[in-house]
């Protein structure tokens, strides 16, 4: 998997900006401190999917998975790890997306919540040769907390894979975008 120092440089800055935020306390594992609580959320997700490189398009579904970090809390807004679970089968197409994206969260006011972040995955291809892509992705989206309990928002991302045989003798990466929406449960 190759990438642009553009790209490079973009996913490292996802993860160190906002670093001039007002100071509360970082904290290493703060799982293991009595009292933690993960917050977390779950919800379903549909939407659009363009993996231009095959010549595919369409609806994906997904669900999402979403809590407070444990392994660290910055001293500045918060960070929570989202898993998600993608469908995608179209364009003679069926692709499952498993991706672990940690989310910068800053929050707007009036519940209402931007975050961005990198990522990484995996994709299985259940098309000719039951191949699997590790792919590295940057996403962002706006989560809207409707009352205590229920959220909705939306998410785009943009992933980028290793190549895989997608047919007989044809051998391609299977980068795509994402554009979703989402309705969940806060815990």
């Amino acid at each position: 998997m190759q990438f642009s120092k553009h790209m490079k440089a973009l996913l490292a800055a996802s993860l160190l900006l906002g670093a001039s935020a007002n100071a509360k306390e970082f904290e290493m594992l703060p799982i293991l401190k009595s009292g933690f609580c993960p917050k977390p959320q779950v919800g379903l997700l549909t939407g659009y999917t363009n993996y231009s490189n095959v010549g595919a398009e369409g609806a994906s579904v997904g669900v999402e998975i979403t809590f407070d970090c444990p392994v660290f809390t910055l001293p500045w807004d918060n960070l929570r790890q989202q898993i998600m679970l993608n469908q995608f089968n179209s364009d003679g197409m069926n692709l499952t997306n498993l991706e672990f994206n940690p989310y910068y969260i800053i929050d707007l006011g009036n519940g209402l919540d931007f975050g961005f972040g990198p990522g990484w995955g995996v994709v299985f291809s259940e098309t000719y040769n039951h191949d699997v892509a590790f792919a590295l992705q940057a996403g962002m989206g706006l989560q809207y907390n409707i009352s205590n309990h229920y959220y909705a928002g939306a998410d785009l991302r943009y992933q980028w894979t290793q190549k895989i045989d997608i047919a007989p003798g044809v051998t391609e990466d299977l980068d795509n975008y994402r554009a979703q929406v989402k309705v969940g449960y806060r815990f």
